[in-house]
């Protein structure tokens, strides 16, 4: 507290930082000092059977992971863990403050759906808390959840309680052969009936669908999906742990673009179109149609959320804002600003002033200039 009192009185700001997993998504925030939350870590209460864990802000996410994994229950949401070194790879607060959230979130839940409460200390040196730590608390303004994809805006978050839930009794993987379009088209189709999905991906002309649940239910959605061509496939063991802390391959492209395409995967694409292209994020509707000025679609392209998360490389920033424009979605290029249209600003800057009236904390969110996406989510 008395790093921001003194902050705000000699007009400094402070960054917010924890292990700075996220640093190469956007551009930088800039600060006077750093506000360091690693030290400030620790699981402080953890009740199993409330489906409830407490902790301080930078506890490393690695290591709640594990102490839910002894007791066979997990964060819903998935958060990813971005770095190689497991002790620098994401703390509680960076999870909560980015509001990223895994494969699964279609139907697991967003980050902000499992924050139950927050503690956090305002521009102005102000200790305080909202939400609690049951799932029944609802009293007052869910200022809690807005802490979710804020990026530490709305101030330093101290200590936060997630739901967490069971592990599934059992979970397979399914596999089929098919063209992005069928993909979205049966992804939609299977949105309409009961089945146990619990995520899906699309990539290299496979759509990948992983089933959870007790073990009579996961047996029956094997059985109706065989009837849609899917088989159970053992060949990506790691799959989903891949594309939730973005160890796929896919996202190194840039960085190795002539490797190893690996088993099963068409090595007929020419890897020098993707040098010099940008990664981009686009949420979409999930029955959207698929962008058209790919130059290699199954290279370029790879789907999550039932087709509503598309990962693409793209040299053409206009081309990829005008495709999310006319699907109704939103598109950020990983490197650069979060956009943010101009109503969310308005919003934004009415609760900086609120929670932050002097500016104190550095963020990278770019409120001084207004972008113009089409609005979408983010999570």
């Amino acid at each position: 507290m008395d790093q921001i009192c003194s902050a705000a009185a000699d007009k400094q700001k402070l960054l917010i930082q924890g292990h700075s997993s996220k640093r190469g998504w956007m551009t930088p925030a800039r600060g006077d000092y750093v506000l360091d939350l690693t030290a400030h870590q620790g699981i402080l209460q953890y009740q199993p059977e409330e489906l409830v864990l407490t902790a301080r802000a930078g506890t490393p996410i690695v290591e709640i992971e594990q102490t839910l994994a002894a007791q066979r229950q997990m964060l819903a949401s998935e958060p990813p863990c971005l770095a190689g070194n497991p002790a620098r790879s994401g703390t509680l607060g960076g999870a909560v403050a980015s509001g990223l959230s895994g494969p699964g979130r279609p139907w697991l839940g967003a980050v902000r759906d499992g924050v139950l409460g927050v503690e956090l200390i305002n521009g102005k040196g102000e200790y305080l808390r909202f939400g609690g730590q049951v799932m029944k608390n609802v009293a007052g303004y869910d200022v809690s959840r807005l802490q979710a994809g804020a990026w530490g805006c709305l101030g330093v978050m101290s200590v936060i309680s997630m739901r967490v839930q069971p592990w599934a009794e059992t979970q397979c993987t399914l596999s089929a052969a098919m063209t992005a379009q069928a993909a979205t088209a049966l992804c939609a189709e299977l949105g309409r009936r009961n089945l146990p999905i619990t995520g899906s991906c699309w990539y290299l002309g496979v759509l990948y669908l992983r089933l959870a649940g007790n073990d009579s239910g996961v047996a029956a959605g094997i059985a109706a999906l065989a009837a849609m061509g899917l088989a159970k496939t053992e060949a990506v063991p790691s799959l989903w742990q891949q594309l939730k802390n973005h160890e796929h391959r896919f996202f190194y492209r840039n960085e190795n673009p002539h490797g190893d395409a690996g088993e099963g995967e068409n090595r007929s694409g020419d890897a020098d179109a993707t040098r010099g292209s940008t990664l981009w994020r686009v949420i979409t509707p999930p029955a959207a149609p698929q962008p058209e000025f790919l130059a290699n679609p199954d290279q370029d392209l790879l789907m999550l959320w039932g087709g509503g998360l598309r990962w693409l490389y793209h040299h053409d920033a206009q081309a990829v804002k005008h495709y999310s424009q006319q699907v109704g979605g939103w598109c950020w290029a990983l490197g650069d600003s979060l956009p943010v249209d101009p109503v969310s600003k308005r919003i934004m800057d009415q609760l900086g002033l609120a929670f932050d009236p002097d500016g104190v904390f550095a963020h990278p969110l770019d409120l001084g200039s207004t972008a113009t996406p089409a609005q979408g989510g983010r999570g």
